[in-house]
């Protein structure tokens, strides 16, 4: 007991510099800024109790709900279409193939560079007079695609790019669920006479539910974060089509120096974000609970 107990005094030792770090970075902000919410602020002149003014003047404005629409659109649209990619994509790669570790590399390389690389070199590949992709529609015969012009366009050509950088970071880690598999079960499916969707669905996905879950969870709160590629692609535009909930929290603040609004706007990003992340751990402790 005596050892045991000493382990747990010099674990705790070696932790507390993360939790001091992690208190000085995170929660004081966050509840600096949750005391700034209820205030209006222009950084110019002293903070003034506002009570939920910011918090009601967010849920009144059609801007505010339709940023939570475009984030909602962008984020689950990404991972739903993302997750069954990249479990394809890890499939692919989990047989021998030619050259199989080079292309691994060449799928997980845009993790590598920044969004906001990545979202100029897209700009570009947008482009509708000089963009390789125009140019390439057009000697096809099919006319010119505003692809970051059009609102309907707009947030799936910004999810594609987004896909595109992130879709090899999560390939790996599918692929590593999918190596952990034991050979023998979907050998003894097969001999049992069930096709390859058959055994993707019964052997393959239940044995990879825990990567799956992480991984759209990741994914997802990722998306629920989206700001530099709107802001550097298209600047929320056209007609507030890709506008998100970071972008009009940055403009709250930094336009138009309402700090209490993008306070109020912080705060609901960081509840909805803890409830994602919470979630599952609940769904799984009743899981649990209901199979004991």
């Amino acid at each position: 007991m005596g050892l045991e107990r000493g382990q747990r005094r010099a674990g705790g030792w070696l932790l507390s510099p993360a939790l001091v770090a992690l208190a000085v970075t995170t929660l004081v902000p966050l509840a600096f800024a949750a005391i700034l919410s209820f205030t209006r602020y222009d950084l110019l002149s002293d903070p003034e109790f506002a009570g939920l003014d910011n918090y009601i003047a967010l849920f009144t404005d059609p801007r505010f709900a339709q940023a939570i629409g475009n984030t909602l659109y962008f984020a689950v649209g990404q991972v739903v279409i993302g997750v069954v990619v990249a479990l394809l994509v890890a499939m692919l790669f989990n047989r021998r193939l030619y050259g199989g570790t080079a292309m691994r590399t060449l799928v997980y390389l845009p993790q590598a560079m920044s969004y906001v690389t990545v979202a100029l070199l897209w700009s570009f590949l947008y482009d509708p007079y000089v963009g390789p992709i125009n140019q390439l529609l057009r000697s096809l015969g099919i006319g010119q695609v505003n692809f970051l012009t059009d609102p309907n366009l707009a947030m799936p050509s910004i999810m594609a790019l987004s896909l595109w950088r992130n879709l090899g970071y999560f390939m790996i880690i599918l692929l590593a669920g999918l190596k952990a598999i034991p050979p023998e079960l979907p050998e003894a499916a097969q001999v049992d006479g069930a096709n390859w969707f058959q055994r993707l669905v019964y052997v393959t996905v239940p044995q990879l539910a825990s990567p799956l879950l992480f991984v759209a969870v990741t994914w997802l709160m990722g998306g629920l974060q989206m700001f530099t590629q709107s802001y550097v692609m298209t600047q929320g535009g056209p007609v507030n089509s890709t506008r998100t909930i970071v972008y009009d929290m940055y403009e709250s603040a930094f336009l138009r120096l309402d700090i209490g609004k993008a306070s109020a706007i912080a705060v609901l990003m960081f509840l909805a974000v803890l409830l994602l992340a919470i979630l599952p751990r609940i769904v799984a402790a009743m899981r649990e609970r209901s199979a004991a």
